[in-house]
């Protein structure tokens, strides 16, 4: 049976789950973004196993809908909308007033937004969590002699949930677009990070139907055809939620957060961490760099990026830094 006919596993409601879920930690949280990440155990059991029981938790403000705003203030509507403000102590400077509350209307609808991952392995766990960084320095050497077998060593299981949205066992009414070719073909749906209802902060991903693709680094001209069909495609999608072509930031993470190809599709007004230098490769460069300058142009080139001291991959790679070198640097790594 291959991996597209595996069925996703029956799992109880989020609502069940968060009811059983114990808190062990704050793992991270994000000031900018208003998020914050909780650690815990779902169960009656006070262990905390990856794996088995152990549960991550997203907590996220949603952003205010800009259009519920403005319908909300259209003649012969209620508009109550800073009526319902409960404030705390307020301050004033001079024409500059503030003050910290609550808005009581229902108007906005949910104002959050909770994601669930359980049962959570290490690496989960490690994704989240706050931790210090290390720059790598990846020749093409070293990505055959230490990131590559790292990556063709990750069970197929890690990536099970791609196979089942990719065969539509689960999250079929939330795709947008799909091309079913299996060479050059793709869907495309919201990332989980986004709510879908705010198009200033539209977060589409597209994710190939061609098996194989893991990274950055497989890339040719081969699958050139599939890189501009993405790209020629993705105003598509972003159309269905007001969104224009010329809005629109396509890129590929290296190191990415999963093993099979997916090139993200967000609006160029949303900032975040995910679009920092040192992991998004724009695709118009990415197809630049193969068409123009070398065929195998990612097989070639060095690519530097950096790694959470905790993850998988770090832990690799300092199984084979130079042992003379210290702890954190050798001749390819800073």
């Amino acid at each position: 049976m291959s991996l597209l006919d595996h069925a996703a596993d029956t799992m109880p409601s989020i609502k069940t789950l968060l009811d059983q879920f114990r808190l062990k930690e704050v793992i991270n949280e994000d000031i900018s973004s208003k998020t914050v990440w909780l650690l815990g155990t779902v169960g009656n059991t006070t262990d905390l196993v990856p794996g088995v029981n152990a549960a991550v938790v997203t907590l996220e403000r949603l952003a205010f809908d800009t259009q519920t705003i403005s319908n909300h203030a259209l003649p012969g509507s209620d508009a109550s909308l800073l009526g319902s403000l409960a404030l705390g102590s307020e301050e004033q400077n001079d024409v500059y007033s503030w003050a910290a509350g609550y808005i009581n209307s229902r108007m906005f609808g949910p104002d959050i937004r909770v994601s669930l991952i359980y049962p959570a392995t290490q690496k989960h766990i490690a994704k989240h969590q706050r931790q210090h960084r290390r720059w790598i320095t990846e020749t093409p050497r070293l990505y055959s002699l230490v990131t590559k077998p790292f990556i063709d060593a990750q069970p197929a299981s890690r990536i099970q949930w791609v196979y089942n949205i990719l065969s539509k066992k689960v999250e079929a009414d939330r795709i947008v677009y799909e091309d079913p070719d299996p060479e050059s073909g793709f869907i495309i749906l919201p990332d989980l990070k986004w709510d879908a209802s705010n198009a200033a902060s539209m977060y589409l991903v597209a994710i190939v139907h061609r098996q194989g693709l893991k990274s950055l680094r497989d890339l040719t001209d081969s699958h050139l055809p599939l890189l501009k069909n993405i790209r020629n495609k993705a105003n598509v999608a972003a159309e269905k939620y007001g969104v224009p072509h010329n809005k629109l930031r396509l890129y590929i993470h290296y190191q990415p957060s999963y093993y099979h190809l997916h090139v993200h599709i967000t609006n160029v007004d949303l900032e975040g961490r995910g679009i920092a230098a040192d992991r998004a490769h724009l695709l118009d460069t990415v197809i630049s760099n193969i068409e123009d300058i070398a065929p195998d142009y990612y097989q070639k080139v060095t690519l530097a990026y950096a790694l959470g001291s905790d993850t998988e991959l770090w832990q690799h790679w300092t199984a084979h830094l130079d042992p003379h070198s210290t702890t954190e640097s050798s001749p390819e790594t800073n």
